[in-house]
């Protein structure tokens, strides 16, 4: 009976395993979460209201306040080309390890089932090791004895196609809920707002920056964050953000670089300052918090929501700005290749995606610009004289043959000897913050709320 049982359990699971590997292939410097809406009335009271609250959750259950991030760490089925963390290949083994002891509740009724170090879940036989002694699985809340960090572990002997390591291990502050979702069991870090952003911060911008770089970015993170905490709060989903750059990049206190075999420390003291000094500083529009959009550098000139995301939502505090002078002179402004434009080349890719045509190309061809002059449509010309136009998605799979695409905002130039130059401006989406161009800005003396108020249209900075 119980080999039947453990049989089925393993069949479940590989179906599982099927849902889970299906998904869309994700476009490039496209956040994953498009969709916006304003916040109702009263959301970001109430969330002053919790931070400035003392009624904290028992250590026996977890605390689903605003004071708190739900970060679903494992597993992932979907990161960014070169994000840190892998899609995860193996979703049924998980490892947790805090040598300052982990307390491990029952998440239904809070009772105390366990206390360890070392915990392994297996997701198929719906077992935990606690210290090498053997509990079958339910919902569980796991707290941390102490202040000690605790290190989450999956995929160590897994690989990913390009014959990369696929193993996580990253260091974590906070508690963690373990739970079944629609995709199969899913570990996810309770964790502090700014305990959140003393990794965040340093992920996604440079220590070394202007204190108010630093600051402005503390900010803007603390509101992107949290708008999607308020936001999952109301749609009743069980976590609020994942840890890759869909939404932010949290790569905890230390990150696991696998294939270097090293632990990179990712918390610095000038970001934890930066998040600290920033208390709980928010950017609101109207009195309600904003999604505040960030990339690395906007090539120039920063992008509305409604043309870069293709959203059709016109975000009232998201024009169209003049970036800093002199940002397509700092790291990812300016960039350009060489693309083999040779007709079968470009007949055979866009083959690839069932898009065929008749005739011999000549050169590429802007065809449709938006309003910050990045590129949306192109057109094919062929020899003898008539063109091709490509929609979007099409457009967006052709550029791939000039290498890497940092953004849409580029100059096609000349063709010699079956090559077509390409001059592009900017790295990443640009909507919202630059962040090379909040670093000119405060090289040149702005404070970190001037900075945000020229990125984002009309906001004040809120401090609960």
């Amino acid at each position: 009976m119980l080999k039947n049982l453990i049989l089925w359990r393993r069949v479940l699971a590989l179906l599982i395993l099927g849902l889970f590997f299906q998904k869309a292939m994700a476009e490039p410097f496209y956040p994953l979460n498009q969709t916006y809406a304003p916040l109702s009335r009263g959301t970001t009271l109430r969330m002053f209201e919790d931070w400035a609250g003392d009624k904290n959750a028992p250590n026996n259950l977890p605390d689903r306040s605003f004071r708190n991030i739900w970060v679903r760490m494992f597993p992932l089925a979907s990161a960014p080309l070169g994000d840190p963390y892998p899609e995860t290949v193996n979703p049924y083994a998980l490892t947790m390890v805090n040598s300052g002891g982990l307390n491990i509740y029952s998440l239904n009724d809070g009772a105390l089932l366990a206390t360890g170090t070392q915990l392994a879940f297996d997701f198929i036989a719906l077992t935990v090791s606690v210290n090498g002694t053997l509990f079958a699985l339910d919902s569980l809340w796991i707290a941390p004895q102490s202040a000690v960090t605790t290190t989450l572990g999956w995929d160590k002997d897994e690989k990913l196609p390009n014959n990369k390591s696929a193993e996580v291990k990253v260091e974590l502050r906070g508690g963690f809920v373990i739970q079944p979702l629609t995709s199969g069991w899913s570990a996810i870090n309770v964790v502090s707002v700014n305990e959140y952003l003393q990794a965040v911060v340093p992920s996604e911008v440079l220590s070394g920056w202007k204190t108010e770089t630093l600051r402005a970015q503390a900010i803007a993170a603390r509101s992107y964050g949290m708008y999607e905490v308020a936001k999952s709060r109301a749609d009743g989903d069980p976590y609020d953000v994942d840890p890759t750059t869909w939404f932010q990049s949290y790569q905890g206190v230390m990150f696991w670089e696998a294939d270097a075999r090293v632990w990179r420390k990712v918390e610095r003291a000038a970001t934890t300052a930066a998040v600290n000094d920033t208390g709980l500083k928010v950017i609101t529009y109207q009195g309600e918090l904003i999604k505040a959009y960030f990339s690395s550098n906007s090539g120039g000139r920063t992008c509305t929501a409604a043309e870069c995301f293709e959203s059709g939502n016109n975000i009232p505090y998201l024009r169209e700005v003049n970036d800093a002078p002199g940002v397509r002179s700092a790291p990812g402004g300016t960039w350009g290749s060489r693309a083999n434009l040779t007709p079968a080349t470009i007949k055979n890719k866009l083959k690839q995606y069932g898009f065929e045509f008749a005739g011999t190309v000549k050169k590429i061809e802007h065809l449709e610009r938006g309003v910050s002059r990045r590129t949306w449509r192109l057109r094919l010309v062929l020899t003898n004289g008539s063109v091709v136009n490509l929609d979007r998605q099409n457009t967006r799979k052709i550029m791939h043959l000039f290498g890497p695409l940092r953004s849409f905002q580029y100059e096609l130039g000349s063709v010699s000897g079956g090559r077509q130059r390409i001059t592009g401006y900017g790295y990443g989406h640009g909507v919202g913050l630059s962040q090379w161009g909040a670093q000119l800005f405060a090289k040149s003396g702005w404070t970190a709320e001037r900075i945000l108020q020229h990125f984002y249209y009309n906001v004040d900075i809120k401090n609960p």
